[in-house]
């Protein structure tokens, strides 16, 4: 470990309650569990011996599970099909004791759903050998996208920060996006925005948490040097029009570009060799949205992102972690939480 730790976990106390809105793209996650049994004679497949299944919040829906994880007090905004599976979405945040009113069940569209065969033996860990998407390709309708605008600015009144998390299925289009953005810039809260597929859209936000192949692709030819990418991690906040980024470098952990030119490059933390990496960059938002709006700076709200990315890819499936859990592991000094 080669940075300082010291003060994190004053960030997580103060982080704890604070109102995130959270507007994206809810997906289903569907686990499939089975043992393995024998190869079909029919084909040179497994067999699996059916153990359960289960359905949580995925997409957006992982941040919100993230941000409640952490001691926030997450509030969703976002679309579910009618039908089991987008009321189970519901119900999970229901019974995590998040607020599930600005989810809109949209009956003329089915619930994205990514279903994931796990299997293993009996008594060991079970791995994913399989995932099957189903996704929606209707886009978001005129009225759909107002309900959830009006969702959106109705809850920002409370909020203290607000999470933009885009999957492209929709849910953050034009319409969307730009009334929640003038809301959140009249009243002054900090905004992330984490999109898979189309993040230079986001112009405005307080920092984004790109990947480096987003970085690279922002300067438009070959990265050789770190100054290079110090270029590149420039040239994309500045399209954005960003007080800062966060920018993920896989096993070289991450680095913070901030407007004025401060670059802090920050280690990976923990193992480098990662169980499941499902959900990760879900993790990273969360925290690092999360420190910021309880006062942390770009570079400590980076180090507890870190730490917290580095607890769950040691899980498998899409993971979440606490207060204590970071305290305990990263050494923290232990805090009273409620």
């Amino acid at each position: 470990m080669t940075f300082d730790l010291v003060g994190l976990g004053g960030i997580l106390e103060r982080a704890r309650d604070l109102r995130v809105l959270v507007v994206g793209d809810m997906i289903a996650d569907e686990y499939v569990f089975g043992e393995t049994s024998r190869v079909s004679r029919e084909a040179p497949v497994l067999i699996l011996r059916h153990r359960g299944s289960r359905v949580i919040p995925g997409g957006a829906g992982n941040a919100v599970l993230n941000l409640r994880a952490l001691g926030a007090s997450p509030l969703p905004v976002g679309v579910v099909g009618a039908g089991d599976v987008g009321a189970a979405v519901a119900r999970d945040f229901s019974e995590r004791g998040i607020d599930a009113s600005g989810i809109v069940h949209d009956r003329g569209r089915a619930t994205i759903r990514k279903t994931r065969v796990m299997a293993g033996g009996p008594h060991g860990q079970k791995q994913q050998i399989l995932r099957i998407d189903q996704d929606d390709p209707i886009a978001v309708p005129e009225d759909l996208a107002a309900r959830l605008v009006e969702a959106a600015v109705t809850r920002l009144k409370d909020a203290h920060a607000v999470l933009l998390s885009d999957y492209g299925y929709g849910a953050l289009s034009p319409v969307v996006r730009g009334p929640v953005l003038a809301a959140a810039k009249e009243r002054g809260v900090p905004v992330c925005a984490d999109s898979r597929y189309a993040l230079r859209e986001f112009r405005g936000v307080t920092f984004a948490t790109p990947n480096e192949d987003e970085a690279i692709g922002a300067r438009g030819g070959p990265i050789e040097t770190e100054s290079d990418f110090r270029d590149a991690a420039e040239a994309l906040r500045d399209s954005l029009d960003a007080e800062f980024l966060l920018l993920t470098r896989g096993h070289d952990g991450m680095a913070v570009a901030e407007r004025g030119g401060a670059f802090t490059s920050i280690p990976i933390w923990g193992s480098a060799e990662a169980a499941d990496t499902t959900g990760a960059g879900d993790t990273v938002a969360a925290a690092s949205l999360l420190a910021i709006a309880a006062g942390a700076s770009p570079a400590d709200a980076a180090r507890l992102a870190t730490v917290a990315a580095g607890i769950v890819v040691q899980k498998h499936g899409a993971a979440t972690t606490t207060p204590e859990e970071i305290e305990r592991v990263a050494g923290i000094p232990a805090r009273p939480h409620a």
